[in-house]
């Protein structure tokens, strides 16, 4: 038996070692539908110094960081909310000093959002996390799989670092 026994996990993003983890832990991966819980994984932009980036790239890299990111927890709190049943929500991603200004302050609104949801949502059973890395961290599978688990039925709006030091 596994942390995630019968529990379908939609993952957005492409990460190898989270998809392996959830695997590994009896949970099945699906990418659209129905689902217990929601990983959103975004892989760290390039850096651009802060005078050089246009609007564009600025507005692209907080839609990606943060808009995606709400919209997407937003239609899952509805509809495990409509279902009746709990979940839980693990936003992946960089930490603010690793990848320019215009992720800085993706980054840094994400981390509020997961506070602000992880208290709001709470009382319908939705957990609401996000994992930091700097790195392709062997461990960092590990601990999405424990957040979406009920060990860590306790924990909603943590922002938690993992391999920072890689």
């Amino acid at each position: 038996m596994g942390w995630l026994d019968k529990r379908t996990v939609r993952l957005v993003g492409a990460s190898q070692v989270i998809a392996a983890a959830i695997d590994a832990q009896g949970g099945r991966v699906v990418t659209d539908g129905a689902c217990d819980a929601l990983v959103h994984f975004v892989a760290a932009p390039i850096p651009e110094p802060a005078h050089e980036i246009s609007h564009a790239n600025w507005r692209q890299t907080l839609d990606a960081g943060l808009d995606q990111r709400f919209l997407l927890a937003r239609e899952f709190a509805a509809a495990r909310r409509s279902a009746g049943a709990g979940g839980a929500i693990v936003f992946v991603g960089a930490p603010e000093q690793d990848c320019g200004s215009d992720h800085a302050a993706a980054s840094g609104a994400l981390g509020n959002l997961t506070k602000t949801l992880g208290v709001e949502w709470a009382r319908d059973g939705i957990r609401v996390n996000t994992v930091l890395t700097s790195a392709a961290c062997p461990t960092l599978g590990n601990i999405v799989a424990y957040l979406l688990s009920d060990f860590a039925a306790y924990v909603t709006g943590a922002v938690t670092g993992v391999g920072l030091d890689d």
